[in-house]
């Protein structure tokens, strides 16, 4: 254990806050839970009393004028993400932020020079890179398991945008236009990224939201302040990989919950991977033969009658593989060394190239053609 425990911050105290950050917060032996703040102020007490934070606040200014933090953890929402990030970053004050990083990929490349600006580790909650069987899929493919990849499918779908917009999420103001695509296509795209180890070169979509029960196209979408619904989308790779993206949430799932399919077809077989609330299956053929499935350490299994279950899909949750755990074991290492110490996790520059991606999807599906994504 270090000499002084890392003081750390949470600005935002939703559902995801206690479901993400405050476990694995509360099990690490370096950190204190020194502060926490929300909008109305409510729901920061009552987690502060629930797992003994310090403080609470109902301003994050004053949360960062008062305390002495080591670390904060962003888990607003998104149209807030770059303020508070940047007023951290001035501070000194490392940082780890909810997907998408920003409103925009402008906001993102602020958020990025003001960490490394001000010597800062930064840090993406890309949760679903920690998931073994990703992890073991890219090596698969780095070690050519079905020789050159050609091409893919990948999809992160749910159902819970059926019964009308999900929350702030489901706005444009706050969530963003880009809705479904960034909640959950942000996750999406940087897992294709990360497995290939390559950034999309250019896209080309069509996007839709659910209004009163009917399917609308992007471009009436701007009379409202609901956002995207369901995005589907064509990429291509610098290596000439192309494979398209779809991703709701208004994909019905039976007992699955939550779905994410990555499949790859190369020159000698495919790969796919699935992940639900029944389990986790990664699977390959090669030539003519028969679909094998992988042993990946700690998952479950994939069952089709299995009991839906949070642990299922995302194991890691309370393990130090947790990005969390990682970013905080990263300021340990920065301040015994009095540098920025980044690296084995999603930061800033991950989330920024998410962005640049979704915001080609968006001006695709605004002018209606192929759009190259910024190389900038």
């Amino acid at each position: 254990m270090v000499e002084t425990r890392l003081k750390i911050g949470i600005a935002g105290a939703g559902s995801f806050t206690e479901l993400w950050y405050l476990p694995i917060l509360e099990q690490h032996p370096n950190i204190q839970l020194q502060a926490i703040c929300s909008a109305s102020g409510t729901s920061a007490s009552r987690l502060a009393e629930k797992y003994n934070i310090q403080k609470s606040y109902q301003s994050y200014k004053e949360m960062l004028e008062k305390e002495d933090l080591d670390g904060l953890c962003i888990v607003t929402p998104n149209e807030s993400h770059m303020e508070i990030a940047i007023e951290a970053c001035r501070r000194g004050i490392h940082v780890i932020c909810e997907k998408p990083l920003a409103m925009d990929q402008e906001e993102a490349r602020s958020m990025l020079e003001a960490a490394q600006q001000n010597n800062i580790v930064h840090a993406v909650n890309f949760t679903y890179r920690e998931n073994t069987a990703v992890k073991k899929l890219r090596e698969m493919l780095e070690n050519g398991k079905i020789g050159q990849v050609y091409e893919g499918r990948f999809q992160y779908t749910g159902a819970y945008g059926l019964a009308g917009p999900p929350g702030w999420r489901g706005t444009r103001a706050i969530g963003g236009g880009g809705g479904v695509l960034a909640d959950l296509g942000s996750h999406l795209i940087d897992l294709v990224q990360y497995v290939l180890q390559e950034n999309i070169e250019s896209v080309q979509a069509s996007l839709s939201y659910l209004h009163e029960g009917k399917l609308k196209g992007f471009h009436d979408m701007k009379e409202s302040d609901q956002s995207v619904d369901s995005a589907f989308f064509k990429a291509r790779f610098p290596s000439g990989i192309h494979g398209s993206f779809f991703t709701s949430w208004i994909a019905s799932q039976g007992n699955r919950n939550q779905t994410i399919e990555l499949s790859f077809n190369g020159s000698e077989g495919a790969i796919q991977l699935l992940s639900s609330e029944l389990g986790i299956q990664l699977q390959y053929a090669t030539g003519n033969g028969s679909w094998k499935e992988v042993a990946v350490e700690g998952v479950q299994k994939w069952e089709d009658d299995a009991e839906p279950a949070e642990e299922r899909f995302r194991p890691w949750r309370l393990t130090e593989s947790n990005e969390i755990w990682k970013w905080a074991d990263r300021i340990i290492e920065s301040k015994a060394k009095d540098q920025a110490v980044n690296g084995n996790m999603p930061d800033f520059k991950d989330g920024y190239e998410v962005q640049k991606v979704i915001d080609g999807v968006l001006e695709s599906a605004d002018l209606e053609k192929k759009i190259l994504v910024d190389k900038k």
